[in-house]
């Protein structure tokens, strides 16, 4: 099992569509199970970008270069939630997300009809197979929303 994502960060617009794309390869004859989780980032994005970043988070990312204090962080801190998930021709929308306009689309990508504020930060494409477990099963695609200036 082998899971990609062609971007790893993709920028998009407030009230604009989005298309995160997601593609795997499997062995296995079963119908794969596509599920999108979403998990918001440790920290406020926008405070960086705004310039109002701690310089103790500064020192702490330099020291250690793989580590990102917007991404890296236990779920118990953040909000982590099912998006969408899909198996055969059945798509199932979390219960967050019920009233908006969200699809998995071709194989396993996730269409967003509206982005709005709080969808910024990081979704996981999992794929779930129940004879083939070797390989890399997710990937992850970090999703920036920005108004308009």
């Amino acid at each position: 099992l082998q899971v990609t994502v062609p971007e790893k960060k993709k920028v998009a617009m407030l009230f604009q569509p989005a298309l995160l794309r997601c593609h795997f390869s499997t062995s296995s004859t079963q119908p794969a199970v596509v599920q999108w989780r979403f998990k918001s980032y440790c920290q406020d994005r926008m405070g960086e970008a705004l310039g109002m970043v701690t310089s103790g988070l500064q020192t702490m990312s330099k020291r250690n270069l793989d580590w990102d204090p917007y991404l890296d962080c236990v779920d118990s801190r953040r909000t982590v939630r099912v998006v969408a998930s899909k198996q055969g021709s059945a798509i199932t929308i979390g219960d967050f997300y019920k009233e908006r306009d969200i699809s998995i689309v071709h194989d396993a990508d996730l269409q967003i009809g509206k982005l709005m504020w709080g969808d910024s930060g990081l979704y996981y494409c999992l794929i779930i197979t129940p004879d083939d477990v070797e390989g890399k099963n997710e990937e992850s695609v970090e999703l920036l929303v920005l108004g308009k200036p």
